[in-house]
């Protein structure tokens, strides 16, 4: 295993991935011959951010608290004198926005397989009261098994379960991604997740974008989704996906269903002849909404 330094019981190998203030490494537990994913953050430009600090030590939080097994977990967090090191399990299958990009776009029983996957992640958050803000296909990885992990708990809301929570008025995550109440700073709920996965789903049966306006202004962007202008459907979609995927983007989030209602749908279960339900010791927080 090439590495270019150890650290606790990791050797630290190739780049995987870049941001704007951390890197994301190969690893290698010495001890067990695990190979893992070690996103490595520079103290210096983190602590020079407040926003950027604060949203490493919530999705350190949340990972440690949260498991599921179409979420990346988190196993382990090092420090050196320069360096925060998050150890995750590696994701060997890479990113599904490179699958869609190699495929063009993915067929219908592909589709219903990861947003099954993404969408009992997210019940499983919801239940814990977590809700994510920033579902889009970048943070979808893929296991050996060609299976959904969910990454990135940066933008998370926690709902009071850390002791803090940002207001459910917030602006954040990707606009392309992002529910019409949100765009509109209105006070918004869980559901903003729901209408995330809506996006990701038109996006992996297409390739494109379900919104989309040239030149990119928020305004229009936002006017499109609440007047439903939604770019068109491949002509072989069946009218059960297109009917669960109108659902998923209603603009009104009083009309969109929330997460228990989305898994319930009859195009997802397709194919899937019930399901054991999820192990969970939280209380459904989010069960009475919408």
């Amino acid at each position: 295993f090439q590495h270019t330094k150890r650290v606790g019981n990791y050797l630290i190998g190739r780049k995987l991935g870049e941001g704007s203030f951390a890197k994301v490494r190969e690893g290698l537990h010495v001890l067990t011959g695990e190979k893992v994913a070690v996103k490595v953050i520079d103290k210096k430009r983190a602590k020079k951010d407040t926003y950027v600090t604060k949203n490493l030590r919530r999705e350190g939080q949340i990972q440690q608290m949260i498991r599921h097994p179409n979420i990346a977990q988190l196993l382990d967090i090092l420090e050196t004198e320069n360096s925060y090191y998050l150890v995750m399990e590696l994701c060997p299958g890479g990113n599904l926005m490179h699958k869609i990009y190699e495929k063009k776009r993915l067929e219908e029983h592909e589709a219903r397989k990861y947003i099954r996957q993404l969408i009992l992640a997210v019940e499983h958050l919801h239940r814990a009261g977590v809700v994510h803000r920033d579902l889009k296909i970048e943070n979808l990885l893929l296991d050996e098994d060609n299976n959904i992990k969910l990454i990135d708990f940066g933008l998370s809301n926690c709902a009071g379960i850390l002791g803090y929570s940002d207001p459910f008025s917030t602006q954040c995550g990707s606009p392309a991604y992002a529910a019409p109440e949100l765009l509109a700073r209105k006070k918004y709920g869980p559901k903003i997740d729901v209408w995330s996965i809506g996006v990701n789903m038109y996006a992996m049966l297409t390739g494109t974008l379900p919104f989309t306006v040239e030149p990119f202004s928020l305004r229009a962007l936002y006017q499109k989704m609440v007047d439903k202008e939604m770019n068109p459907f491949p002509t072989q979609l069946s009218s059960a996906a297109i009917n669960f995927l109108r659902s998923l983007l209603e603009p009104d989030p009083a009309k969109r269903p929330n997460i228990q209602q989305a898994l319930a749908n009859r195009w997802l279960n397709e194919n899937y002849p019930g399901r054991a339900p999820p192990n969970v010791t939280y209380p459904n927080r989010y069960s009475r909404e919408g």
